[in-house]
């Protein structure tokens, strides 16, 4: 058997194994907006996959970049994997992907109820609560999820840890109380460097990547990690809202994800040698000064 691939390894070489086949090192970024149709049927027939959520048949066209993009699909594919998810979907904004999300899981099922676990992101929060998507909304804290399930609800939201006061949730306690309704985390302050909630049973792990998987300030984006049934879903809802990503984006956050490893651990190196630095001048009755700091 081959041992899995370390982390590291896997946010290097993740959505670029075909890279040798096509002659090239640097990702490739395709900014067409529109596709060759083979003929009229076989474009017919591309458009209406891609349009349900499918992907691009094989002998088809891509036809159309609110449908599908490939540079935006190199990205997906890295992150799935990095998450150890069948697929991942991308969006404009960690909004776009959340709300899309919601949909999925309500307006396309008819259950219109949402369980929200408190402290969560303040978007997440005010879009829940605005009524703009027709759910209503029970927030709750973690260990009140098993009796805030209702008949009619279609979606339990968590944030862990939470933004921004990075409080903590027991995402298998969460899942287990959840029962069948499918739990969404948001990821996007622990990335899949240091947490991977599809392994603890969530159905989904979505990312505002504009923050942590892009993190050089250049990038607006969402993502969200999942089977392939559920990106499908979120993937018809893409397509037919427009909350797409732009390539230059996708290729921007697919080349960020080699140094994310590197980037997150010296944060918490960084973070653990502050807080020696604080705990030790504490006790010794010093004030921490600003110059003193790693």
């Amino acid at each position: 058997m081959t041992a899995p691939l370390h982390p590291d390894t896997v946010a290097v070489h993740s959505g670029r194994a075909d890279l040798a086949e096509l002659g090239v090192h640097a990702l490739p970024i395709d900014l067409s907006t529109t596709n060759p149709l083979p003929d009229i049927e076989r474009g017919g027939d591309s458009y209406e996959a891609m349009a349900t959520g499918g992907r691009p048949p094989v002998d088809g066209s891509m036809v159309y970049a609110r449908l599908w993009n490939p540079t935006v699909a190199r990205f997906e594919d890295a992150l799935a994997e990095m998450e150890h998810a069948e697929a991942s979907v991308a969006f404009a904004s960690g909004m776009a992907a959340m709300t899309a999300v919601i949909l999925a899981h309500t307006g396309a099922t008819g259950l219109r109820h949402v369980v929200a676990v408190r402290p969560l992101y303040g978007g997440t929060d005010h879009l829940l609560g605005s009524g703009l998507l027709g759910v209503e909304t029970t927030y709750c804290h973690p260990s009140e999820v098993g009796i805030s399930i209702r008949p009619d609800t279609g979606l339990v939201v968590i944030e862990t840890p939470a933004n921004p006061t990075l409080e903590l949730v027991d995402i298998a306690a969460v899942v287990a109380a959840a029962g069948s309704v499918p739990v969404v985390v948001d990821n996007t302050f622990a990335t899949p460097i240091l947490q991977n909630p599809i392994d603890h049973g969530a159905a989904m792990s979505l990312h505002s990547a504009t923050k942590y998987l892009g993190g050089h300030g250049d990038v607006i984006a969402g993502v969200v990690a999942c089977s392939e049934q559920t990106a499908e879903a979120l993937r018809r809802v893409r397509a037919v809202t427009g909350g797409l990503l732009h390539p230059l984006g996708a290729y921007l956050l697919h080349r960020g994800l080699t140094t994310l490893p590197v980037r997150m651990r010296q944060q918490q190196e960084k973070r653990a040698a502050d807080r020696a630095v604080a705990s030790g001048s504490a006790r010794s009755g010093r004030s921490v000064l600003p110059w003193t700091r790693r």
